[in-house]
């Protein structure tokens, strides 16, 4: 059991469920290593997926007003987003499965960060 009274599996998952905001949730309200490690992962991965998603849309729709520079940068600033978007995507899947059958699952780069806030 946990400090919130939910197995900690669930609450594990659920650090991801709604990406950085159920990550800063968790993080605050739960005192288990293990959900605060997995809350802190999911704040890293998905905050900073979401910054860079806000910067390379910030950027797009700043040289949009650049006739040139839009035609020049618009096919690869549209496909990083897409690819930033699949990212998303796949590491929300992939986390909440190995949240749920592995307990000590730690991403590579990702974990060295996580390490100084736990």
């Amino acid at each position: 059991m946990t400090t919130l009274g939910l197995d900690e599996r669930l609450e594990r998952v659920l650090a991801y469920l709604f990406f950085w905001v159920s990550g800063i949730l968790l993080f605050w309200f739960e005192k288990n290593r293990n959900v605060r490690w997995h809350a802190a992962q999911s704040m890293i991965t998905f905050g900073a997926l979401s910054l860079l998603m806000f910067g390379v849309n910030m950027l797009q729709a700043m040289l949009s007003w650049i006739p040139l520079l839009h035609i020049l940068t618009d096919f690869g600033l549209g496909l990083l987003l897409r690819i930033l978007w699949w990212t998303w995507i796949i590491l929300w899947g992939w986390l909440m499965v190995m949240a749920w059958s592995k307990p000590d699952y730690r991403l590579p780069f990702i974990s060295r960060w996580v390490q100084y806030i736990v």
